[in-house]
């Protein structure tokens, strides 16, 4: 058996290849493709990044619920906030017993031997309150009472969170309750 041989040329049958065009034109379409995904994959990202900000915020405020129920008393989250009233950092605040003053504490002084931690909105995601919260010496703040709802004479707060690729809002009614929409 031997190595067939085409008759016009003296080529070898069976080994065809892609040419240089063929290949380019592949890589181009590729390339299209690519660029015009990109955006899209970007703003998804994006998008993303911000409910994922959002609910990470509604975790924190639901778990100052918990505390407050489980504990028996009242318990406030504390969102820092600079200038332009953007918050800059936000978390649980025990300091001083029964009066926050607006800065997030790492540690309660009930108990000691828990630590939490403070949290800062993520890079390019804006937060800011948009109604209720109750005014701080250092910013805005969410107290729960011990049933785990907001005290008498509180409105609901309305936290706003945005990008480049949208805006999303963390709502917390009198109840207690906290969603994000």
């Amino acid at each position: 058996m031997g190595i067939k041989r085409d008759k016009i040329g003296g080529r070898l049958t069976g080994e065809e290849g892609k040419s240089l065009v063929e290949i380019a034109i592949v890589i181009m379409i590729i390339a299209v493709v690519v660029a015009i995904s990109l955006p899209a994959i970007a703003n998804s990202i994006r998008s993303y990044n911000l409910r994922s900000a959002a609910v990470r915020i509604a975790e924190r405020i639901s778990g100052a619920r918990a505390l407050a129920m489980a504990k028996n008393r009242n318990f406030t989250v504390s969102f820092t906030t600079g200038g332009g009233g953007n918050v800059t950092q936000y978390g649980y605040d025990f300091t001083p017993a029964g009066a926050p003053d607006g800065t997030p504490d790492t540690v309660d002084p009930d108990d000691p031997l828990q630590s939490y931690y403070t949290e800062t909105p993520p890079s390019g995601i804006t937060v800011s309150f948009v109604a209720g919260g109750t005014t701080l010496t250092n910013g805005k703040g969410i107290t729960y009472t011990s049933r785990g709802e907001l005290p008498i004479g509180d409105a609901q707060s309305d936290i706003r969170l945005s990008n480049s690729s949208g805006i999303m809002t963390v709502s917390v009614n009198l109840r207690g309750q906290v969603w994000v929409h």
